[in-house]
Formats: structure tokens, C-alpha cells, sequence
């Protein structure tokens, strides 16, 4: 097991290098999987996935089989672009959501003062 999984937790450990899986292989299996989660609002397991993506990408090995397949560095790059619009759209709608609360707290504050003065 991965050190940074904890069993109960509802995290995802990525998946093992294994000898059938080239490196692009695995990395487009976890930004498909990273994506996937995205679309349902899982972003801590977004995270959670975020490094073995690192360890691929720093790999020299990995970067020289990439340019062997044009097609398959096209679909890591369309990958990890969808990716980082979505997390952006939901940071974004994170931050709407935190402003919402934040007037409706001043809100309430407000009224409570207003109360308390009469």
C-alpha cells in the first residue's frame, strides 16, 4: 500500500508501475481516472492521484517514450488540459460559494447588532 492511503479514509491509491504498462500507459490510465473524479466533485482524491502523476513526469525515461507516440502525448496533453479546466471551474465555484456564505454571515452579524442596540 501507498504510505500517504489510509485504509477507511475513501482514498485512491494509485496504481502500481507494473511490467505489462508502459509509463504513458499508466500516466494516461491516472489522468483518465483524475478526470473521471473531477466530473463528480472527488476533488481530495484528485490530489490523491496527483503523486504518482509527479513521479512519472520526472522520470527522463518517461519524457524519451512519450515522443516515440505523437498520438498518445496529443491525448496526455487533452488530458491534463481538461483536467485543469475543471479544477479551475470548481475552485472557482468554491470561491463563489465562500463569498455567498461570508455575506450571509455578515448578514446575520448585522442583524444581531441591529437587535441588540434597540
Amino acid at each position: 500500500m501507498n504510505g500517504n492511503h489510509k485504509p477507511g479514509q475513501g482514498g485512491v491509491e494509485p496504481p502500481l508501475q507494473s511490467s505489462n504498462r508502459s509509463l504513458p500507459d499508466e500516466l494516461q490510465a491516472l489522468l483518465e481516472k483524475q478526470v473521471s473524479l473531477a466530473r463528480n466533485g472527488r476533488s481530495e482524491e484528485v490530489s490523491s492521484l496527483a503523486g504518482r502523476v509527479d513521479e512519472i513526469l520526472a522520470l527522463a525515461s518517461f519524457r524519451t517514450m512519450l515522443l516515440r507516440d505523437n498520438e498518445q502525448c496529443n491525448r496526455i496533453q487533452q488530458l491534463y488540459n481538461e483536467l485543469c479546466l475543471m479544477l479551475t471551474v470548481q475552485k472557482s465555484e468554491l470561491g463563489e460559494r465562500l463569498k455567498k456564505i461570508q455575506t450571509g454571515k455578515n448578514s446575520l452579524l448585522g442583524y444581531r447588532n441591529a437587535s441588540s442596540a434597540r
